[in-house]
């Protein structure tokens, strides 16, 4: 049972792996990682976002566009239902701690290694289904859309998504969507701007991952000093860079909260100081600069006098890519690219659009360097 699809059936084969190891560990990744620093409800994990997935790509193939054989059926259905199998914690954000690690990779490798090898080519980009799986529009997407506003309780990411899964199929690797289907598109791309805004943008999830990343920062160069630092050794194989898959698996959300619990009592009062801002919300204070200019280059220096800046302060941009992938639109027996015929989606394509912050503690007075 499922609180946005009611009842999801799921296929014999396809139990035995929602039921594996590697699988079930997927209930204890979140899926928004820090926004249930904002929304508390927001606890929701990648396993129930895979499932989701998995049933919105059945739907999908069998809206009676999409013509594919029993076999392509079945290998992108389980590419849909593992195609998070490899993250690692805090998902998205631990790939900017460990640059090394890529949970495309891994769930790649974790493919090949349990007899997947034509879901594993799939997922590697080398068959035109995976557009039904990545691309500006997707089950993937459709399923975390509706899932995050659920359970931040924001209403962008409600979508009709029935309507966009009867009027999608792929062709020629290209995803083509019927014309009547167009007003639901447009819904789709506004309402997903404005959920990046409100959730995976919102200025204290992106506080939340700049501490926590700062957190793993400060750690390394303590080794890097030859400070002994009591560690899951798990995690310790991520810092050496030899990590492996087992490392992987015996990694979730709840192994580095209690690890970062831990650090909060080393001896290293930036360390120290890290952990209880994350671990109990003492807020740092966070500016947006799309909207106001502030002398940076002040704000900087009024840091350096109390705080060393590697670790308490940040200016950030971050990109909003909306359209990923070109989209086509069925008209009248023609096919058109679908800034051919939307002003709005001509409008997203064209536009490029960031969020900008400034990062820093609270206690750092600032108002009197706005420009």
């Amino acid at each position: 049972m499922d609180p946005l699809y009611n009842q999801v059936p799921i296929h014999k084969e396809h139990k035995k792996i929602i039921d594996s190891k590697e699988f079930q560990r997927l209930r204890y990744i979140g899926q928004t990682s820090f926004s249930n620093k904002v929304y508390p409800s927001a606890n929701h994990t990648r396993f129930e976002h895979s499932i989701g997935t998995y049933h919105l790509m059945n739907r999908l193939i069998n809206n009676g566009l999409n013509k594919l054989s029993k076999e392509q059926s079945n290998s992108i259905l389980t590419a849909a239902l593992l195609h998070d199998i490899g993250h690692g914690p805090f998902s998205h954000v631990w790939e900017e701690v460990f640059p090394h690690f890529n949970h495309e990779e891994a769930t790649i490798k974790i493919l090949e290694q349990n007899g997947f090898k034509e879901v594993a080519k799939l997922i590697s980009k080398k068959e035109n289904m995976y557009s039904l799986l990545s691309s500006t529009i997707d089950v993937d997407k459709l399923d975390y859309m509706g899932r995050d506003s659920y359970f931040t309780g924001v209403s962008f990411g409600m979508l009709e998504v029935d309507f966009i899964l009867r009027h999608t199929y792929l062709k020629d690797g290209k995803i083509i969507i019927k014309q009547s289907a167009l007003a639901s598109i447009e819904g789709l791309i506004s309402q997903r701007v404005n959920l990046y805004k409100a959730v995976y943008l919102h200025k204290v999830s992106i506080e939340f991952g700049f501490v926590f990343k700062k957190i793993f920062q400060r750690v390394r160069d303590l080794i890097a000093k030859g400070i002994k630092i009591e560690m899951n050794p798990h995690i310790r194989n991520f810092f050496e860079e030899k990590n492996t898959l087992e490392d992987l698996f015996e990694l979730t959300d709840s192994e580095i909260l209690s690890q970062i619990k831990r650090w909060s009592n080393e001896p290293d009062a930036i360390l120290k100081k890290l952990c209880e801002g994350f671990l109990y919300r003492k807020k740092m204070r966070v500016i947006s600069l799309n909207n106001k200019s502030i002398d940076t280059k002040k704000i900087l220096a009024e840091v350096k006098k109390q705080y060393d800046p590697r670790y308490f302060y940040a200016h950030i941009k971050i990109p909003l890519k909306i359209i990923e992938s070109q989209l086509y639109v069925e008209e009248e027996n023609k096919i058109r690219k679908i800034e051919e015929v939307s002003d709005l989606i001509r409008f997203y394509s064209r536009e490029k659009r960031f969020v900008e912050f400034l990062i820093f503690p609270r206690n750092i007075e600032y108002k009197k360097l706005l420009k």
